[in-house]
């Protein structure tokens, strides 16, 4: 599975986990994950903007952007990986399946935005 792909769902579980504690549900759409990820993401950060103080003058173009960032910062890591494994792999001797990657989100309630480590 391509890193764009591991990392997409490392969100999508980070996302059903904070949907639980904020009492919302995930919503499947038959459109495939891609998408069903995008829309539950941008229900997510209206959510996060109308109940945190990010709310102070954003309104819904601001999810939209924040899902923007995060993807691409997704990508950017993505990107990252596959060079990083490449060179893991020829300079150890390591198998790809040997390296696992580990995304942290945190959300920036000033700014309406996920970093991604």
């Amino acid at each position: 599975m391509p890193y764009l792909d591991q990392f997409m769902q490392q969100w999508k579980v980070y996302l059903k986990q904070q949907f639980s504690h904020c009492g919302l549900s995930y919503v499947a759409t038959d459109a495939g994950d891609g998408v069903g990820i995008k829309t539950n993401s941008l229900a997510y950060f209206s959510w996060l903007r109308t109940t945190s103080r990010a709310d102070h003058g954003f309104d819904e173009s601001r999810d939209t952007l924040a899902w923007t960032m995060l993807e691409k910062q997704l990508r950017s890591l993505a990107n990252k990986a596959e060079n990083g494994t490449f060179d893991l792999v020829s300079k150890l001797h390591l198998e790809e399946s040997q390296i696992q990657i580990v995304l942290n989100f945190s959300y920036d309630d000033e700014q309406h935005i996920v970093y991604v480590s």
